[in-house]
C-alpha cells in the first residue's frame, strides 16, 4: 500500500486501484447485475425486485484493508472516502428521490460504545450531505450478538434473526427507505433490518452499500488489533 500523504485519507496507488462501479444485488441469493443509470434498477430473476441493494465495487485489496481499518482500527477519518463509493440511489433529483429518507443500520449501543462511533451512520451522514436527502434514526439494534464477521454464511441469517426494532415508525412510514450498511456480504443484515422497517409500514426499501462480497469459504477478514482489544494507527 502507497504512502498516505498527511492531507490525504488515501493515497493516489491505492485509490486508483479501487473501482468506481456498482452492482445490483439480490439479497435473497446476491443475484448481481451491472445497474442502468438511465433506466429502473431491475429485478432478480428468481426473487423480483423486494429485496435489492445497491453495492459499490468488489471487497477485495487494498478496499478490503482500508474498510477492516475504517471499521475496527478506529480510522473514522477514512468515512467520507468510502461513503464516496455508495452508488447513487435511481430517481434521487426525481418525486421519488424527494421523498425518500436514509436509514443506517446500527450497532448495537454496548458496541458502539466499545467502538466509538457508528460506521453505517457516519457513511449515510456524508451521503446525505451529498444528496440531499435525510437521515433518520428509525432503527435499534436489539440484540449483542456475536459479530456476523466471525461467521460463515449458514451461521449469518440465524445470528441476526430479531436483532432491529422500528423506534420511530411514523418517520418511515409510506417512506421510501435507502437502508445504508458498510458491506453487503451474505446480505443477512440487511434483509433483517429490511424485514423491521417493512413491518414498520415503508413504501419500499434499498439497500445502499460502498462495498460487497468479501466471503467465500470462510469469515471475513477482521483486524488484529481489533481482536485484542487494541487500536491500530492508521
Amino acid at each position: 500500500m502507497g504512502r498516505v500523504p498527511r492531507e490525504r485519507e488515501v493515497c493516489d496507488t491505492c485509490d486508483a486501484m479501487v473501482a468506481r462501479s456498482g452492482s445490483v444485488l439480490c439479497l435473497h441469493c446476491l443475484h448481481e447485475d451491472a445497474p442502468d443509470p438511465a433506466g429502473p434498477i431491475g429485478a432478480c430473476p428468481a426473487h423480483g425486485s423486494r429485496r435489492l441493494a445497491l453495492a459499490g465495487p468488489r471487497y477485495e485489496p487494498p478496499l478490503d484493508r482500508l474498510l477492516v481499518a475504517f471499521k475496527y482500527d478506529g480510522a473514522r477519518r477514512l468515512a467520507s472516502w468510502i461513503a464516496s463509493l455508495l452508488p447513487e440511489p435511481p430517481d434521487r433529483r426525481g418525486a421519488v428521490g424527494r421523498e425518500s429518507v436514509l436509514v443506517p443500520v446500527p450497532l448495537h449501543p454496548a458496541r458502539r460504545a466499545r467502538r466509538g462511533f457508528d460506521q453505517a451512520l457516519l457513511l449515510a451522514k456524508d451521503a446525505s450531505l451529498r444528496w440531499g436527502i435525510p437521515v433518520v434514526h428509525a432503527l435499534e439494534r436489539i440484540r449483542d450478538h456475536e459479530p456476523q464477521a466471525r461467521l460463515d454464511p449458514a451461521r449469518r441469517r440465524a445470528n441476526v434473526r430479531g436483532a432491529f426494532r422500528v423506534v420511530r415508525p411514523t418517520l418511515v412510514r409510506e417512506r421510501p427507505i435507502l437502508l445504508v450498511d458498510d458491506v453487503v456480504t451474505t446480505g443477512s443484515t440487511l434483509l433483517e433490518a429490511a424485514a423491521a422497517l417493512e413491518g414498520a409500514g415503508a413504501a419500499w426499501i434499498l439497500g445502499l452499500a460502498p462495498t460487497h462480497g468479501g466471503l467465500a469459504d470462510g469469515p471475513e477478514p477482521v483486524s488484529q488489533g481489533a481482536v485484542a482489544g487494541q487500536r491500530r494507527v492508521w
